[in-house]
């Protein structure tokens, strides 16, 4: 190549804009050929180094990193069969701009393996402008997709933020608040719009945003309630598509537009300006609930599909975090009226319990007294239905207990402390010894020989485990047994108390429901009357201490029932 760039097509490439900021590579197996290409190149404001062999042009391209990459057939051909591999261990040379110096006569076809990292070619013999030309379109073409890149990688971390945010949250209002300015930002928007409809799957209200609100620009207006209508008809055009849609309006309309603009937008456009942008739905399962107005003012909003992509996927995060945040607003109310329930119940309760314990104490108090003969001796069939009456008040008594302690709050972790299990097992039985023994029952037990201290309310602890062991007692025919053991798993963190019985046992269908108040067994009735609340205020009382009770039993067979307690040193804290 003998003819050489003149001063004007210098002057022209310097108007280009990347002149000096950008280099090359030229391969061409003649020395001179590189040597005229790199004057050309020089010329024109890109400095170049030169390959002359195919070996050669590999071990420059690493080391110069170039902008592009001008190589003649010959060499490129020399690499045809390995160049697949060379990107594979070069991946950043996947990216390269490659300009194919062809022979004036051309080529048939391109070896299958270069034509994908080819970017352009150029017939020989070529002029310095076209050369330069097509060098500088190259790599313009290369520095446009890298800046795509970058803009969307950046985007895609912001939207990572942003649902990041949103997930932070169950508060409707904060997650709108977080939401809006920071993609507003992240897209370049000047409003955005979020009009919500009326659906009772979110309590979120329709909000705007403005990027620096002033004079030039005033802060948009929430659309009202009449413009639901047709915000909603396009809401569930777009929700079907899976696809957000342009609109402008003003003086100067862009020509892409594929809606037309709010009525409300095209009223604050009146004045003969341009807004234009992007609109896309919000919602989640079959139907939308809103949609987000992305605009900008005078200039066209970019808009690509990594954009679209991105914004539908962090308004998707938006519309599940605001229907998460409905529901556990929704929990929460149910919660706070159960617990008021629960209270009035707790109050009610305790006061017919006040009001019951003060006659009933001033009743058994008199009948002791008449029983003793304070008021005289009393004749036989007398003092047999008073000791009835008397036997009669006590269950009423023990009855009106076990109401207040099924109703009665969980003692709170301050009022725990240190509980010797072995020894209060070991005193639970031997009290129950004598009630077993006029039973014709066999009471056995086997405790370890060391102390095992678990956290907890020994009074409670103490009335729960009387209530298991009594049951197994009451329960069980005479010359039955009972056994009541007590293993220690230190390595599993706390410790296992077994009741087993050779009673009546229990019909499979009553087991789900021992532990509610007021059930029982369909054959208990049959053996001793009662209420139901026993068994309901020991699981009560055990689950307060962060214990479990199971049940396991066969009708006929006997029953067994095991209490799990955390030992001391692994108790939770409240």
């Amino acid at each position: 190549m003998q003819q050489r760039v003149g001063e004007d097509a210098v002057a022209q490439e310097a108007r280009a804009g990347i002149r000096g900021k950008a280099s090359a590579v030229v391969a061409s197996p003649s020395a001179e050929d590189c040597a005229d290409l790199q004057r050309v190149l020089a010329a024109g404001g890109y400095p170049s180094r030169t390959a002359t062999t195919p070996e050669a042009l590999l071990d420059e391209v690493l080391a110069a990193r170039p902008d592009v990459l001008l190589v003649d057939l010959e060499t490129a051909l020399a690499y045809a069969g390995s160049l697949a591999d060379v990107v594979v261990e070069h991946p950043q040379l996947a990216r390269l701009p490659v300009i194919l110096l062809l022979p004036e006569a051309g080529t048939s076809a391109l070896p299958d393996a270069l034509t994908p990292y080819v970017s352009d070619v150029v017939f020989r013999p070529v002029t310095p402008a076209e050369l330069l030309h097509r060098t500088h379109a190259a790599i313009t073409r290369q520095q446009r997709h890298q800046q795509q890149r970058t803009s969307s990688a950046r985007l895609r971390e912001e939207m990572r933020r942003i649902s990041a945010r949103i997930r932070a949250t169950n508060d409707p209002a904060a997650m709108v608040d977080q939401f809006l300015p920071a993609v507003g930002r992240a897209l370049g928007a000047h409003h955005l719009v979020l009009q919500i409809f009326d659906d009772e799957r979110v309590a979120a209200r329709s909000s705007t945003w403005t990027s620096e609100p002033g004079p030039r620009r005033q802060p948009l207006t929430a659309p009202l309630r009449i413009h639901q209508e047709a915000s909603l008809a396009l809401a569930l055009r777009l929700w079907e598509e899976s696809s957000s849609a342009r609109f402008s309006t003003g003086a100067a309309v862009p020509a892409v537009r594929d809606v037309e603009a709010p009525g409300w937008l095209c009223d604050r456009a009146g004045n003969g300006s341009t807004v234009s942008g992007v609109v896309a739905a919000l919602g989640e399962g079959d139907t939308p609930f809103g949609v987000l107005w992305i605009i900008s003012e005078e200039t066209p909003l970019a808009w690509s599909g990594v954009e679209s992509a991105l914004t539908q996927h962090v308004l998707g995060n938006l519309a599940h975090g605001l229907i998460q945040a409905q529901l556990i607003s929704r929990q929460q109310q149910a919660v706070r009226k159960l617990s008021a329930l629960n209270q009035a119940k707790s109050d009610f309760v305790g006061t017919v319990n006040h009001e019951l314990r003060t006659p009933l104490a001033s009743i058994a108090g008199y009948l002791e007294m008449i029983l003793d003969g304070v008021g005289g001796e009393l004749p036989p069939e007398a003092s047999t239905m008073l000791q009835a009456v008397e036997r009669n008040t006590a269950k009423l008594s023990e009855l009106i207990e076990h109401i207040s302690a099924v109703s009665s709050r969980d003692t709170d972790a301050s009022e725990h402390g240190p509980v010797d299990l072995v020894h209060l097992v070991s005193q639970l039985t031997g009290r129950a010894v004598l009630q077993a023994s006029a039973g014709g029952i066999t009471l056995d037990s086997a405790l370890p020989d060391h102390a095992v201290t678990v956290s907890g309310n020994r009074e409670q602890l103490s009335a729960a485990l009387a209530i298991v062991l009594s049951n197994a007692i009451k329960f069980t025919p005479e010359d039955g047994t009972v056994f009541v053991g007590l293993t220690h798993e230190p390595d599993e963190g706390h410790v296992v108390v077994v009741v087993r019985d050779t009673g009546i046992g229990i019909p499979p269908d009553d087991l789900p429901r021992l532990f509610e108040s007021f059930h029982r067994a369909a054959n208990a009735n049959q053996v001793l009357p009662g209420v139901g609340l026993g068994l309901s205020i020991a699981k009560k009382t055990f689950e307060a201490h962060h214990g479990t009770i199971t049940i396991e039993s066969s009708l006929g067979v006997g029953t067994a029932v095991a209490i799990t307690l955390p030992l001391l040193n692994h108790a939770p804290v409240g």
